[in-house]
């Protein structure tokens, strides 16, 4: 056994290695996504680009953190006034469309009740006019 290692003493680590958290974490396929939609993570908000963001514009002061955030939720309460709006005339378009399918779908079915008949009704004659007229 080495005599700097004692087994109830934690190992320690070579300061040479440079461990996976010594810097920002990379960013993963989820957080690309997140940033696309402009959200955060904290990878997000490690990056260089964040981090100069973040001592270029200082954070706002409590006033202008209040405003900001009323005008965000003037923003999602005219969102949501939208999307209740945009649900009325969703239903309708889906009632209208469930009604021209079942047209069509009857058009269809008397279609094919029709060519079913004419279809018979061919044969028939052409087997009443091979009896009639042999070859």
């Amino acid at each position: 056994m080495n005599a700097d290692r004692h087994p109830s003493r934690p190992r320690r680590l070579n300061p040479r290695v440079k461990s996976p958290s010594d810097g920002p974490p990379q960013l993963s396929p989820i957080d690309r996504i997140i940033s696309l939609h402009h959200g955060s993570t904290m990878a997000i908000e490690a990056t260089p680009q964040r981090l100069q963001a973040s001592k270029q514009y200082p954070a706002p002061s409590l006033p202008e953190r209040i405003e900001q955030l009323q005008k965000q939720n003037s923003s999602l309460n005219h969102e949501v006034a939208y999307y209740r709006e945009m649900e009325q005339y969703r239903k309708e378009f889906e009632y209208e469309v469930a009604r021209v399918k079942e047209k069509l779908e009857k058009a269809l079915s008397k279609l094919a009740r029709s060519q079913q008949r004419v279809d018979d009704e061919w044969t028939q004659l052409r087997q009443e006019s091979r009896a009639t007229y042999p070859e």
